[in-house]
């Protein structure tokens, strides 16, 4: 899909997926819901999130993992 996050880390370069860091308003963007919905539902959804200092962030290939399992 080509998405690449303003917030991957430390700047790598190439297409690892494994790499890209999230933000809430990623996936927000990412999944085409409001972000407020991210927020209200990432611990009841199971959406994989992760704790990096006090900032919440996913990796695109968690994400990608997590959607396949949403749909049967």
């Amino acid at each position: 899909m080509g998405f690449r996050s303003s917030s991957s880390a430390g700047g790598a370069s190439g297409s690892d997926s494994s790499l890209v860091l999230m933000s809430p308003d990623d996936v927000a963007r990412y999944l085409v819901r409001p972000k407020s919905w991210v927020y209200g539902n990432w611990r009841s959804q199971g959406i994989p999130f992760k704790k990096v200092g006090n900032a919440l962030r996913c990796r695109l290939v968690d994400l990608n993992e997590w959607l396949d399992r949403q749909i049967p």
